[in-house]
């Protein structure tokens, strides 16, 4: 029986640390506790201050300034089910000429979040939104990110807008961003979006089912092109967890995404990299959203992984276009997945600069976030300085290189931060929930190979657990050199290969350690 602690270290006495005990937690069955333990772990700030929260409040009272009235055009949100926070809306139009003209407003979060106000400062110290299942430690207190900044339905809402206008071969010609207000027309969803553009367009109001299959013509024009240019189209399912009103997880499913989902984000990188273009173009320092081209190393040693499976990588025709051929041609095999995540851990981790090194993965020159200020911080300092420059009519830089890079450091950091407090508590509910399952048989692959064992997903739920050497076939187990096969070298020398199919019982869940342990059965051809 565990119990869990906060503590003040005070010294490290040999091998020991000591301290005292602050607070003794009750049970860790409290889905409450869970979080809160992941918070505490990651140090992210769970209240707001009372100062921070009157800002909040009195920012309903500031002046809206000149805008373009936009409120009675076609546009509308396109989000999940659950989300709570709407900080982007389109629009697609045909003009006279034949061109489309795309609409991107995002939620004018700068003009409420004043600098030097302790809501920028406390918005500035979490620099991103943490989302757990059911739950989020918002950026921003709850009456600006889920009211006053979100672009809720038939209310007017201030935004700053990138207007586009774009060809038929997807070419973009002009571009104009300034400061407007709207009023989304509709709160769509994926699901509903995806219908509509399968044909079933009577269930939203004709001319947003008009609008909305013009905007699937021009995201497949504009997909066309980015990808003809150079990018990556790395498109893997992601796992939900669901969970009750209580905390306790009800099921855990893969989500696919589909053509809703790509619109809009086809929509907004191409929104992000004009934004950045644009203020590039003026010379302002600026913070850029940069991915670094891969490390040789990693690459050779993904070439050599995949050449297991027949797949080769060569350089041929550019870098890029041999790795978007690898995508495609492992597309449908019934190891896409971990061949498709062997490619991305061969790559770099995107992160925030001042200094433009492009973005590999998406092909993109220039490349920053502007689309989502209400939960990240980088957004909005994108948004300042267009405001501050008063839309890049000024010569004058908003912002110095130094100040832009100290930012880009702390909202990277943080970033990071919060992506490790998501992936912790995920693996406590995924705990939770198997925990229910010992002795349970499963169908499974191989995801992964250690000298300590093999890590496996199950295929019912995407859940990950370790098989360890112990639960193995009585012998004396050693990994080649890329971690690709286990093999044993004594007893019957069995091989464990990367994408073999297995069945596995459920041994053991560890919810303290977060450890998941199966134990081998059979391979799958195997009785």
């Amino acid at each position: 029986m565990h119990t869990i602690v906060r503590v003040a270290l005070s010294r490290l006495k040999g091998q020991t640390f000591e301290g005292k005990v602050l607070e003794v937690f009750p049970s860790l069955d409290d889905p409450e506790l869970e979080r809160a333990i992941v918070a505490e772990a990651h140090g992210i700030p769970t209240e707001f201050s009372d100062k921070a929260l009157s800002d909040a409040d009195e920012a309903r009272s500031l002046k809206d300034g000149k805008r373009a009235d936009l409120s009675h055009a076609t546009i509308v949100t396109i989000d999940g089910e659950t989300a709570k926070d709407f900080d982007d809306a389109i629009g697609v139009e045909k003009t006279k000429e034949g061109h489309f003209l795309l609409t991107v407003s995002i939620a004018d979060v700068s003009h409420f979040v004043q600098e030097g106000s302790s809501l920028n400062n406390e918005a500035y110290q979490r620099a991103t939104s943490v989302y757990l299942p059911n739950f989020v430690y918002p950026m921003l207190p709850e009456q600006l990110s889920n009211d006053l900044c979100s672009l809720v339905p038939n209310q007017e809402r201030l935004t700053l807008t990138c207007e586009i206008l774009i060809d038929n071969a997807g070419t973009v010609l002009k571009t104009r961003i300034y400061p407007s207000k709207i009023k989304s027309q509709a709160r769509l969803t994926y699901t509903l979006v995806n219908k509509v553009i399968e044909g079933e367009t009577k269930l939203v109001a004709p001319k947003i089912s008009a609008m909305l299959l013009l905007a699937h013509e021009l995201s497949l024009k504009v997909r066309k092109s980015r990808n003809e240019r150079g990018a990556l189209d790395l498109d893997l399912p992601e796992s939900q967890i669901h969970v009750d009103k209580f905390g306790d997880v009800i099921a855990i499913k893969t989500v696919e995404r589909n053509e809703a989902h790509r619109l809009i984000e086809d929509f907004m990188i191409l929104a992000n990299e004009q934004v950045s273009e644009a203020i590039e173009a003026k010379g302002y320092p600026s913070v850029f959203r940069v991915h670094e081209n891969p490390d040789p190393l990693k690459l050779e040693r993904l070439r050599q992984v995949v050449r297991h499976w027949g797949f080769t990588i060569s350089d041929k025709k550019g870098l890029v276009p041999s790795l978007q051929g690898y995508l495609d041609s492992v597309r449908g095999h019934q190891s896409e997945k971990i061949l498709v995540t062997s490619l991305l851990r061969s790559l770099k981790q995107a992160q925030y600069s001042p200094t433009n090194v492009g973005h590999f993965g998406l092909g993109s020159k220039s490349y920053c976030h502007f689309t989502s200020p209400i939960r990240r911080y980088p957004d909005l300092m994108i948004h300042r300085i267009l405001r501050r420059s008063d839309f890049l009519k000024n010569t004058e830089a908003p912002y110095t290189f130094e100040k832009l890079e100290e930012m880009s450091k702390v909202c990277s950091e943080n970033e990071r931060r919060a992506f490790l407090a998501e992936r912790d508590l995920q693996d406590i509910k995924k705990c939770r929930f198997m925990s229910s399952f010992v002795g349970k048989f499963y169908d499974a692959v191989i995801v992964s190979v250690k000298s300590f064992g093999l890590f496996i997903e199950v295929m019912d739920y995407p859940v990950e657990g370790l098989i360890p050497l112990r639960h193995l076939p009585r012998d004396d187990y050693s990994p080649d050199e890329l971690e690709t096969c286990l093999s044993g070298f004594r007893g019957q020398k069995n091989k464990f290969w990367l994408g073999d199919r297995v069945k596995v019982q459920l041994a053991d869940v560890d919810r303290f350690r977060r450890q998941i342990t199966f134990r081998f059965v059979s391979r799958m051809n195997e009785k």
